[in-house]
């Protein structure tokens, strides 16, 4: 048996839920289940490293190369990005509680959790403007609306313990998705190469064990290939602390590649992709996509905490 309702949280609330939200469900939840929920979402604050991605709300600035773009065709545009970047001004957070698996007391031994994150606010695109020659250059601000929805499936199961408190514990995790509204713009898969480590993620929303996060040696060299439905889209790696643009191979697909820095814990790496007109038009609205995995350094090791 499987049930299945939302809770909406304020904007100042991250993941502690205290009774303020509001049931998807025409029946009024019992208080055991605001019980478990809490329980649950207790359990997540204890992990934010599994929760937030630390990327998607960033102002890291980009550098956006010419028009013509490597790996690109001479494509005409109406400005010349230098750089872009985002402002996320306003962040409403909401968790959707599935809980599943009963066992012979009617009580659930599973639960995935998504979270959602509608953000706000602007995409900011400083291009270059036509001065005379001699001329100190300057760039011109284009602003354009940003509304982002960001999505992350985490997996909890209720072991047995004295503290009923902490009887959920994480399983597995997603990546994260963040898609801007009426977006057109697709990342359609990633493959991640490094050493003996060669997969390719169709999916960034599939649940996957935390023994079986990403793991990357110190210092390797990973080679990213990521596909697209377009030709013409700008594709830039996030890691923390930095973005580049990938390569354009002209066919869909664009590479990039990354010496991972020797960090311990739980970190993120993202690939976005963004239309043509993002940048290359002051008139077309911001349409993008990006996908966020979990990775960690060896010899760290994420053990499954429900076990």
């Amino acid at each position: 048996m499987t049930s299945h309702r939302t809770l909406i949280l304020a904007p100042f609330l991250l993941l502690l839920l205290s009774g303020c939200g509001k049931s998807a469900d025409s029946v009024a939840p019992t208080a055991a289940a605001n019980a478990e929920e809490s329980n649950v979402s207790a359990e997540l604050a204890l992990h934010p490293e599994l929760v937030e991605d630390d990327l998607a709300e960033s102002r890291d600035q980009t550098a956006v190369e010419s028009a013509t773009g490597s790996g690109g065709a001479d494509i005409a545009a109406a400005i010349d990005p230098l750089f872009f970047w985002r402002d996320i001004r306003h962040v409403e957070r909401a968790h959707e509680f599935s809980f599943r698996d009963t066992d012979s007391t009617g009580s659930p031994t599973t639960v995935v959790v998504t979270i959602h994150k509608r953000l706000a606010g602007t995409f900011n695109v400083v291009a270059r403007q036509d001065v005379p020659e001699g001329t100190p250059q300057e760039g011109r601000l284009v602003q354009k609306p940003l509304r982002d929805h960001w999505v992350r499936r985490i997996l909890l199961r209720r072991i047995e313990t004295a503290d009923a408190r902490r009887r959920w514990r994480i399983a597995a995790t997603s990546g994260v998705e963040v898609t801007s509204r009426a977006a057109e713009t697709r990342v359609v898969s990633l493959r991640i190469q490094s050493g003996t480590l060669d997969t390719t993620v169709t999916d960034p929303l599939a649940l996957f064990r935390l023994r079986q996060v990403l793991r990357f040696q110190p210092d390797a060299q990973v080679v990213l290939t990521a596909t697209t439905l377009r030709n013409d889209d700008v594709v830039v790696f996030y890691r923390h602390g930095a973005r580049s643009r990938f390569q354009n191979n002209g066919d869909n697909t664009y590479s990039a590649t990354w010496t991972v820095a020797a960090l311990t814990g739980v970190r993120h790496l993202g690939v976005n992709a963004l239309s043509h007109g993002t940048l290359f038009d002051d008139v077309a609205p911001y349409d993008s996509q990006a996908w966020i995995l979990p990775y960690v350094i060896v010899p760290t090791e994420l053990a499954d905490l429900a076990l």
